[in-house]
This record gives structure tokens, sequence and C-alpha cells, in this order.
């Protein structure tokens, strides 16, 4: 999940961010020189009678997904159902073209960027790319398009050094100017960690998918081979220097801190609540939302923060949260209100989970944390967890079905617990697995990475400890 930023209202705000077309445009008037009447010349009305349309055609796909049963029918439903979602994203940038400058321009191009589930490569990759340098070339002063830059560090692609390096050279705006530093500098600290990750590259991936539906309904393994454009960007990405690349990141934090550290940090999901609190009866995929999810869309709000904050934030993970470092002290009490302090547990290798009930990729790997704990039972080794729901009654329940036995800490609201901010959590789930000495050997681990990384701590331990 990361998605990418995440708030105080996680769920809420994960499926803003993951369901672009739901969203509306940012919330903005139109641009004044456009005409007040909406006409079929007029890009606004187009973009907006487009994004309808591909509503319309998602909501009956949701609907009709609510009522299959088995992977063979949801896979047929995809196949059958699903918007064509690379042809719409060809209308959103003809559209564009037509008058690239103007406000309906702008938020085509920026639901073309921010579509959800897309590789950027194929057929779509076209469409990402045109809208590229369009959005460059006559919007890259634009707050509220250089905004998107915010939410793109999750992954790295030719695409996104474009767009990113565009916005830092075409900004004049301080704001923008600001905007687009901080998010080309979050994005360069994950290019460093996958031109380091890319070292001893010698040839294209697979991956096999295992349970994949052929059109006939046939199960199969299907092994999908790593295309020749994203092959092509590691093999680049070898030849960069991961040191530099981190460098220049720590630069771009430290000039918005000396420069923009005052501008507001207002990221799309914010920019989106806004929007959406402002409508007289705020709902999402068809249902009014509660009292409990209006309340907590306003807390993200009010929650203030600035470009200089989150810099800071970002060059102190950088500096004392990477490996290699030691693990900020945790102290606290577990569920049972019993003493719980992490530095307990020098001696043994840690695995340390933030997670939340509401959080479905965090639910859906406890069986997994589970196994762990149970195939080392009797190692030097503890599963602790930092629980982010906000009802700590609702955690305590979770724990006991879903048999988490291991010691917890609960933290509260997810980004606003004392811990969470401590350790600068902004995804869920999210492992770090500590050593003995207590230093952080691991992190942003999933799954059976984080049993590879347990065990070779184990084993080092094992190896370096005296023969009887």
């Amino acid at each position: 999940m990361r998605p990418l930023g995440s708030t105080a209202l996680v769920l809420f705000a994960l499926l803003i961010s993951t369901n672009r077309s739901e969203a509306g445009s940012l919330g903005d008037e139109p641009a004044k020189d456009l005409p007040k009447s909406a006409s079929d010349t007029d890009p606004t009305a187009k973009f907006t009678a487009l994004k309808a349309e591909f509503d319309s055609e998602m909501a009956r796909f949701r609907e009709a997904a609510e009522k299959v049963q088995t992977p063979a029918e949801r896979s047929k439903l995809f196949r059958t159902m699903y918007p064509d979602d690379v042809a719409y994203c060809r209308k959103m940038v003809e559209l564009a073209i037509t008058a690239p400058k103007t406000a309906g321009a702008r938020d085509a191009l920026l639901w073309v960027i921010d579509h959800p589930g897309r590789s950027e490569e194929g057929p779509f990759g076209d469409e990402y790319g045109r809208a590229v340098a369009l959005l460059i070339r006559h919007h890259g002063d634009d707050p509220d398009t250089v905004r998107i830059g915010l939410g793109l560090d999750n992954i790295v692609s030719p695409q996104r050094d474009v767009l990113l390096y565009g916005f830092v050279a075409a900004a004049n705006d301080p704001e923008s100017k600001g905007m687009a530093r901080l998010a080309l500098a979050q994005y360069l600290e994950t290019k460093a960690k996958y031109a380091r990750g890319t070292r001893n590259v010698k040839a294209r991936r697979s991956n096999t998918f295992k349970g994949f539906v052929e059109p006939d309904g046939k199960v199969v393994d299907k092994v999908i081979e790593q295309s020749i454009e994203s092959y092509a960007y590691m093999l680049a990405l070898r030849e960069s220097e991961p040191e530099k690349v981190r460098a220049e990141a720590e630069r771009l934090y430290e000039e918005v801190i000396g420069s923009y550290a005052d501008v507001p940090y207002r990221t799309i999901n914010t920019r989106r609540i806004e929007a959406l609190l402002k409508e007289p009866k705020p709902s999402m995929n068809g249902k009014l939302l509660t009292e409990n999810e209006l309340r907590q869309a306003a807390e993200i709000v009010a929650r203030k923060q600035t470009l200089g904050q989150v810099a800071e934030a970002r060059l102190d993970e950088m500096h004392n949260l990477a490996v290699g470092k030691p693990a900020p002290e945790i102290v606290g009490v577990d569920f049972d209100g019993k003493p719980l302090k992490l530095s307990d547990y020098r001696g043994k290798v840690v695995a340390l989970v933030f997670w939340g009930t509401w959080c479905g990729p965090c639910m859906a790997a406890v069986p997994h944390e589970r196994e762990l704990v149970e195939r080392l039972k009797g190692k030097p080794f503890v599963m602790l967890g930092v629980n982010c729901d906000e009802d700590k009654t609702v955690a305590a329940k979770a724990m006991t079905s879903e048999r988490i036995t291991w010691p917890n800490w609960n933290d509260g609201a997810p980004d606003t617990g004392p811990i969470a901010k401590s350790y600068h959590v902004r995804a869920y789930p999210t492992v770090l697995v500590i050593d003995a000495q207590g230093i952080i050997r691991y992190k942003d681990l999933h799954g059976s990475t984080i049993d590879s990384a347990v065990d070779q701590l184990l084993e080092s331990m094992a190896s370096a400890a005296p023969k009887p």
C-alpha cells in the first residue's frame, strides 16, 4: 500500500487517493478566461462530462464486483466490464491539446497522471508521457499542478524523472517552487534506494503470478517477464551513483527549509477533502459520509503543516532512522497496562510492526506474522507491534480474534501518535527489523522478506556466539 501520504483518516484518504475518478477536480473555480456557460468547446465542461462517463462505468463495475464469488468470475468481470482506462486517458490528453492553457485541460492531464493502478509503460505510458509534457509546458507554475508531485515518490520511472525535474525547472511562483523542490527531494530519496538495488542486475526479471485465471476460466501459474522499458530503466539506474542522488535529496530539503519553510503543506488529498466538505451533502461512492467520517475529514483539513516541517522530518529520518542507526527508544505500556520498553529486548532480534485494524494489508499480514512467531519460539527473537487505532477497544478485539499474542503498544490515531511520529511512519504496515544491539538493520519489509532478514540476523548471532 504508500501509496503514498497517510492521514488520520487513513482508509478515507486511501479511497480518495486511489480513486481519482471519485474525487472531482481540485476544488478550484474554473480559470477566469473560460466562458461562464458550459458548451462543447469549453474544456472544463468536456472534462466534467468525460469524467462523469468514466465514473458511471466504474460504478457499474463496482456494483457487479460486489456480487461475484469466484476468481474466475472476478477475472471475467475485469475483462468485460472494467472501463478502458487507456482509451479514457487518450481522450483526456486529446481534450487538453485543444486548449492546453485552460483549467479544464489541466484537470484532464492531472486525471491521467493520478490514474491509479497502472504501470507507466505500454499504451498507458504513452498517454502518461504526453500528459507530462503538456503539464510542464503549460501548467508547471500552477501550485495545483505541482502539488501532485508530493505523492509521486512511491516508484521511479523515466516519466516521473521528467515530470518532477520539469516542475523544478518551470516553477516561478514561491509556493510552486517550494513544493517542486520538496517533491523532487522525496522522489530522489526513493530513486537512490532503487539505484542501490540495481547494482547486481544482470538480466530481465520475471515474476510468477499464482492462480492467474485465463479467459477460458482455467487457473494457472503465469510467468510474466519484465518489460523492455522497465529493464532499460534499471540498466540506466545501475550506472547512477546512489550516494550522489541521496546527497541531492538532502540538498533540496535544506533549500526548502532555508527558502520555503513557511509555505503551507497541502497535498492533493487535503485539497480533495476540502472540496468534499464544501458539498451540501458530502458523499463518496454514492454513500453519505457518517458523522465520524466528517469529523475525521475536518481534522485532516485542520491539521496544519509547512513545507519546512515536512523537510525537517524527512532529514531527521534520513540521518537518524537510516539502516545502521540505533532504533529510537519506545517507552509505554502494553494492552494489559504493563510496562513495555523497546530497550528491554536488547539481546534479541526485533521485528517492529506499525499496523491498524483499518489497514487491509496490515490485517492480511497477521497470519504470516503469527507463523513467524510460532516458528521462532525459543529463539532470541520477538515481534513487537505499534497499533495505530484511535479506538483502543477496537484494536483489543481484533488482537483477540486474530490471535495476536505478541506485545503491542497503542499509539492512537495514525500519524498523530508519538511513536509513529518519532519513527516518521507514513505508510501502513511499516516493518523494521532491529538487531540484538538495538540497531536498525532492515526497513520497509513485507512478507517473506521479513523472515529472511530475521533469519540472517539470528544466524549471525549464532555464528558469533562463543563455542562451548
